[in-house]
């Protein structure tokens, strides 16, 4: 098969990749020499392009100069599946130059292969092996006479000849013969990544712009197989498409903002189980279902138990595979060629058009490779190869225990386009996972850590509660609209009720009547088909149930019927940084209008700062008032009686409207009491009342004139 390029007529060599470092195949009429030690794979490379390149018009002359007999030679080629015996003798013509070189010498062998030239009028001539003329050849003189002899015959009948010779990269500075060719192709095998590599290099070419580096290369069923990312695998200036990419999974979406541009890479980091496989997996289990078609290059775990991982979740990737929407490429560690494979992928991931690529690790696949520069060079590649085709890909990366690194080779994160770490951190009796978005160019994305869940169904994200990456601005409260509380008087001292879309707080110890307030908050707003959500974080639905049955509030019926939930948030199963993205699901899902939360204090354990609690209940304040939610937070106070337990813990600025319940000490008894300390954007009552539990509820009672307080109480 003959190409033209700039110019030159050219052979396609019918090898993988070869033709691309000679810019399109090896120069028509040229003399080229095929060199390297005995067992280098020249014969075969030389057979290979005669078999691929020969017709009844275009054929191929094989002379054999060792006297290895033809039917030994042509037993050996027929186990590749270039040779085609059909060929023989029309277009492929076998010749024995043993006999004649040893009885005749140079000047009879060289009548002899024009002999041959003349009778079949080949258009490719191989001489297998021409080092036996150096050995026949009584001088240097001799031996070049003769090599350019032949050669400027040949090339009057145009005739593009390999001459194969066991020789060494010493003999280019001595052999007249390579003073005289046109091309030099050497065939070695050494160590290399603690194995024995075979590799192909171009010395010279005359006319081309040939690749000078050294490229592995594997003898297989098919023949030679040269493996060349460096050249083959080129990135391309492409423009990303539109729509970003959106993962599907639960609320990574949220953290990537805008969504992943198409033609990026990711870096998955982690050490052992913080749920990179896992997180790879869904990655290509949610494209599917979007319709994105995904492939996964695993070098650790079989298709087998990755699929079975799968089940084990909840997932059929079974079903996916099936309809051609997701496959799993498994290459075990020992039979990884970080070359060959490259050059692999890529062809897999174009064959299939995936748009969504994983690979489980690159650390596995790079282990052999010990210089940090060759593995980012291995990185590079392998990103362009996403970004050509406007992937998106997911590489998982072990980072080692105890390290700072973010990657194994410290050097991956520099070439991808956004990094992902996996920590695991003990805390209390248990592991906890977290995941960071710790690099996404041109894309702004949520910063810091994010609490991890793995469950059935997948992972699930938690994110963080950071107010100024990015803020979640509290809205003001709707001024022109109020909500009844519930309770009877306290909407008169309020300005006229609760603002809509306001965050009150109530402060008060255990057993004042917080709770009781929540309900009848709730139940008046179900009065007024407003749906309703109590949280619990102290008490189960069915003892909530019983206390609002004791008092004669309608609670369940308003349950019942759908109009108010009840959720328990153990502080034992549920963490802290899970609630805002539980308590938001609720209110969407449930079209929340009015929310309790009982208690606020039981958001974070004893050891928790005043500050990140602080910091919390502004998150959630700001996300309920986002939502349209006008919600009720309880919170457990310290002091029966001062007032400083909220004000002095910096409470007061989170929430709209403050309600403090505390006992008033009086002769022989308790009472408890009621102030409205603050109504942002209303003007309310300053003074302290009589608050009544009885039947229905808690009412408001009369103002008490003046309340005597404990020594250093503040108002």
């Amino acid at each position: 098969m003959t190409t033209r390029n700039k110019g030159i007529q050219r052979i396609e060599t019918g090898v993988r990749n070869l033709d691309a470092l000679v810019a399109g195949g090896l120069p028509k009429r040229s003399l080229i020499v095929l060199a390297g030690p005995p067992g280098a794979g020249k014969t075969i490379l030389a057979q290979q392009i005669c078999f691929h390149n020969a017709t009844p018009t275009h054929r191929a002359l094989y002379f054999g100069t060792l006297s290895e007999p033809t039917a030994k030679s042509l037993a050996h080629i027929s186990q590749f599946s270039f040779f085609d015996p059909a060929q023989l003798d029309t277009s492929v013509h076998f010749a024995d130059l043993g006999v004649i070189l040893r009885s005749k010498g140079l000047e009879e062998t060289s009548r002899l292969v024009m002999q041959e030239v003349m009778r079949f009028r080949p258009a490719i001539v191989v001489i297998d092996s021409f080092k036996v003329f150096d050995e026949l050849a009584q001088s240097d003189e001799e031996l070049r006479k003769f090599s350019y002899e032949l050669a400027v015959q040949l090339m009057a009948w145009e005739i593009t000849a390999l001459f194969l010779g066991e020789y060494g990269l010493d003999a280019l500075q001595v052999n007249p013969l390579f003073s005289i060719v046109d091309g030099i192709i050497t065939m070695t095998q050494r160590e290399q990544s603690g194995e024995q590599q075979r590799f192909l290099q171009i010395i010279k070419m005359r006319g081309t712009e040939h690749s000078r580096d050294a490229h592995p290369f594997v003898i297989t069923a098919s023949g030679i197989e040269v493996f060349a990312p460096r050249v083959i695998i080129k990135r391309e200036g492409v423009t990303p498409q539109e729509p970003r990419c959106k993962t599907g999974i639960a609320r990574l979406d949220d953290l990537l903002g805008p969504g992943i541009p198409r033609g990026s890479s990711f870096l998955v980091g982690g050490v052992a189980g913080t749920g990179k496989t896992l997180l790879l997996l869904e990655f290509l289990y949610r494209g599917a279902k979007l319709g994105e078609k995904g492939i996964m290059f695993s070098f650790e775990e079989t298709r087998e138990r990755l699929i079975s991982t799968a089940r084990g979740i909840g997932w059929d990737l079974d079903e996916e595979i099936e309809r051609g929407m997701l496959e799993i490429v498994f290459i075990p560690q020992p039979e990884i060629e970080v070359e060959g494979h490259l050059l692999m992928m890529m062809e897999r991931i174009e064959a299939m058009g995936a748009r969504r690529v994983s690979i489980d690790s690159v650390s596995v696949f790079l282990h052999k490779v010990k210089d940090p520069q060759v593995a980012r060079e291995k990185m590079f590649q392998l990103c362009s190869i996403v970004q050509n085709n406007q992937a998106v890909g997911f590489f998982a990366t072990d980072i080692p225990y105890g390290s700072n690194q973010i990657s194994r080779f410290g050097v991956e994160e520099t070439v991808v386009d956004g990094v992902i770490l996996l920590t695991s951190v003990e805390e209390g009796c248990e592991r906890q996972r977290y995941l960071e978005v710790y690099k996404l160019r041109n894309t702004a994305h949520l910063k810091g850590r994010h609490n991890l869940v793995i469950q059935p169904g997948g992972i699930t994200l938690f994110p963080r509660y950071d107010v100024s990456d990015p803020p979640d601005v509290p809205l003001p409260p709707v001024q022109a609209a109020r909500l009844g509380s519930g309770v009877p008087g306290l909407d008169a001292l309020m300005g006229g009720g609760l603002l809509e879309r306001s965050v009150t707080l109530v402060s008060g110890s255990a057993g004042i009547g917080k709770s009781t307030l929540a309900i009848q908050f709730l139940v008046e707003g179900a009065r007024h088909q407003q749906p309703g959500l109590y949280v619990a974080l102290e008490e189960g639905p069915a003892q909530i149930l019983r206390a609002a049955e004791r008092l004669g509030l309608p609670l369940k019926e308003a349950v019942d019927e759908g109009r108010v939930e009840i959720v328990y948030l153990s502080r034992q199963h549920v963490r802290a940084n899970q609630f805002l993205s539980i308590l938001t699901d609720k209110i969407q899902t449930n079209q929340v209008r009015r929310l309790a939360l009982d208690s606020a204090s039981h958001l974070a354990s004893d050891e928790t700062p005043a500050g990140e609690l602080r910091q919390l209940l502004y998150a959630l304040a700001a996300r309920f008032k986002r939502l349209g939610v006008t919600s009720l937070l309880t919170l457990e106070s310290s002091s029966m009686f001062s007032m400083e337990a909220v004000t002095g813990r910096g409470f007061s600025p989170i929430t709209d409207n403050l309600l403090l319940l505390r006992y008033l000490q009086g002769p022989g008894e308790l009472r408890p009491t009621l102030t409205v300390v603050k109504t942002r954007g209303s003007r309310h009552d300053w003074g302290s009342y009589d608050l009544g539990i009885s039947d229905g509820g808690a009412r408001i009672g009369a103002r008490i004139d003046r309340i005597d307080r404990p020594p250093g109480g503040t108002p």
